[in-house]
């Protein structure tokens, strides 16, 4: 299959067809123009969402992705017009893909049609390549190549219903007590979205880091401020991956992580990849509970994630994309946009 893929980062990567999509409003006027068999949007942005039952109407072949909670909160939070406006859209288009069973449920009671719908989690395995190891800073491997207990996590700096939603508030706490108790770990965060936090965004980080410092914890809890670089070479070099999130879709991070047979912890706000440990959402003691048991009996816990086996939904999604468009392969161009 040919694709095109429309980066909302900045981005681009002409030897993969990766084009940064860089002006939104300038986009919006480029989708009927672009040839292409199918078109695959990732996007959250409820104002573009509600422009895809526009675009099916110009003939266009449009599915959605819809990642956590995302389409819920817009509809919660909507209008009533706006909320009509914006289930008019979809159900306009050809197909919407959701990556929990949950959401699924939510369309299909709000009157979509069964075939207009799935559930596949967006978990594929990655593609390794030498220069994605080599693109990590000295740092990051300098902090992980350490003879500690090294734990990773990633995610943003979010606030969700006043609560931290990446749950890096409990991820320090963590390194605290498992510090006070003398259980040498070091925790790395994979942290995006750095440059583009908002005022509110950037002073909780500030304040995160500074309670960093007061606990003394600098060598020990490590936010690494990533930019174009992937995440599964810190997996690897990882001997525990947690997700601590107050809310989520599924967690592709834990499958990958699984798919490298590394132990992972995670909330239980959703269905998890099997094999997934999980501890009770914003529960610190159940928190620190589970991740003393996985480093007490360590091996244990390693030998079951190697005998689970990491599923990958790449072709039930080429599925997909071959049943929506034509019967014939692919000659076109297929567009998305995607953010891990």
């Amino acid at each position: 299959m040919d694709c095109t893929i429309y980066n909302e980062s900045n981005r681009a990567d002409a030897q993969q067809h990766i084009i940064a999509i860089g002006s939104y409003k300038k986009l919006l006027f480029k989708i009927p123009f672009i040839r292409g068999d199918l078109f695959h949007f990732h996007t959250i942005d409820p104002r573009l969402r509600m422009l895809l039952g526009f675009y099916k109407l110009l003939g266009k072949k449009i599915m959605l992705t819809i990642h956590g909670e995302s389409l819920s909160q817009q509809l919660q939070q909507a209008g009533p017009m706006k909320r009509k406006l914006l289930l008019a859209s979809l159900k306009r288009i050809d197909h919407i893909v959701s990556v929990s069973e949950r959401t699924t449920k939510m369309l299909l009671d709000l009157g979509f049609n069964s075939d207009q719908v799935s559930t596949i989690p967006a978990y594929i395995h990655p593609v390794e390549r030498m220069e994605d190891e080599r693109a990590l800073p000295a740092e990051v491997h300098q902090f992980m190549d350490h003879p500690d207990f090294v734990i990773s996590a990633n995610g943003f700096v979010r606030l969700f219903q006043n609560y931290d939603l990446y749950g890096i508030d409990l991820l320090i706490e963590l390194v605290k007590d498992l510090t006070e108790n003398l259980i040498p770990v070091r925790m790395l965060f994979a942290l995006l979205g750095a440059a583009d936090q908002s005022a509110d965004e950037r002073r909780y980080y500030e304040a995160m880091k500074q309670r960093i410092m007061d606990y003394g914890l600098a060598e020990r809890f490590y936010f690494y401020e990533a930019a174009n670089t992937e995440l599964y070479p810190i997996l690897k070099k990882s001997r525990l991956f947690i997700r601590p999130t107050c809310m989520d879709g599924y967690g592709v991070s834990i499958a990958e992580s699984l798919h490298y047979k590394v132990p992972a912890v995670a909330s239980n706000v959703c269905r998890r990849p099997e094999g997934t440990i999980l501890f009770q959402s914003r529960d610190l003691t159940d928190l620190k509970g589970v991740v003393r048991q996985v480093i007490h009996d360590y091996e244990n816990c390693k030998q079951s994630v190697s005998d689970a086996i990491t599923e990958d939904y790449a072709a039930d999604l080429i599925a997909v994309y071959r049943r929506i468009s034509d019967p014939k392969p692919l000659k076109g161009k297929v567009m998305s946009r995607a953010n891990r």
